[in-house]
């Protein structure tokens, strides 16, 4: 590719991003519900906390940072669209041998487009899980300062949680029906990924696998940063994103070319 067809090509794939994000502000009633949702799952883990005592559980940390964690947490996982979906109804219907053939790569299209509805959807849902965490709590939490580290780490969870989505999608190719793929990687991120609970809650072998795996970084990394400000800790984690980025991107490209040459092989 050219250097003067970078932007070309850039602009087409922003666009789907743009179209995709129009198409979500037009569903409001669907980003209530998960801002309604989001609220439930807070005002319910609040009044755990309050019983069982945070505090026995993570010396030094509160009810006011667990709260603020799990509404970090959760505003990951709500914002981040169901991809795999999409990809497999195409695969079924037959109708992705039509996108194969368009001038724009199709994973990175179904991509951009989970990144235009995401970007709606975290911008939607952060301020709403701040608004519900400071009316549960009452105020920020010890050290607010964790909170803006929180929102880089945030957009790196949702980008490697949606590269995890497109691999689950493309496995329609071989399997069609993918919800077991699904089943295993949403029950994994909520285990391993720490999304009710610190992962410093864990014993210190379970700690050591699930830092293994790219699950923390899309839950307990930017909920860490509620539980107190560690920089260095924001740092690590962005690394390990960017890692994990170019893996799951290689991934991708790989199954892709499989993808392809399999939908040729059987005519499509």
């Amino acid at each position: 590719m050219t250097a003067s067809r970078i932007p070309i090509v850039a602009g087409k794939y922003l666009a789907f991003a743009r179209a995709a994000a129009r198409r979500s502000l037009a569903e409001r009633t669907v980003l209530v519900g998960r801002s309604v949702f989001l609220g439930v799952i807070l005002f319910v883990f609040s009044r755990i906390w309050r019983v069982v005592g945070a505090s026995a559980a993570l010396p030094g940390i509160g009810e006011r940072e667990l709260v603020w964690y799990l509404a970090l947490t959760e505003w990951t996982v709500l914002s981040t669209p169901p991809l795999f979906l999409a990809i497999e109804a195409e695969v079924r219907s037959g109708d992705v041998a039509c996108r194969l053939v368009r001038p724009v790569g199709y994973v990175g299209a179904q991509i951009c487009e989970a990144v235009g509805e995401a970007s709606l959807r975290l911008a939607v849902l952060g301020p709403s899980a701040a608004l519900f965490a400071l009316a549960l709590t009452g105020g920020l939490p010890a050290d607010p300062r964790g909170l803006w580290l929180a929102l880089p780490l945030g957009l790196v969870a949702t980008f490697v949680a949606i590269l995890c989505m497109a691999a689950i999608g493309l496995s329609a190719f071989w399997i069609v029906d993918t919800s077991p793929f699904f089943w295993i990687w949403q029950k994994l991120t909520f285990v391993l990924g720490g999304l009710l609970f610190p992962l410093e809650l864990y014993p210190d072998w379970l700690q050591r696998v699930a830092h293994a795996t790219p699950f923390p970084l899309m839950c307990w990394a930017p909920g860490r940063m509620a539980l107190g400000f560690a920089p260095r800790q924001a740092l690590a984690s962005a690394t390990e994103g960017v890692i994990w980025v170019g893996l799951l991107i290689g991934l991708l490209a790989l199954m892709s070319r499989r993808a392809r040459a399999r939908l040729t092989l059987n005519g499509g």
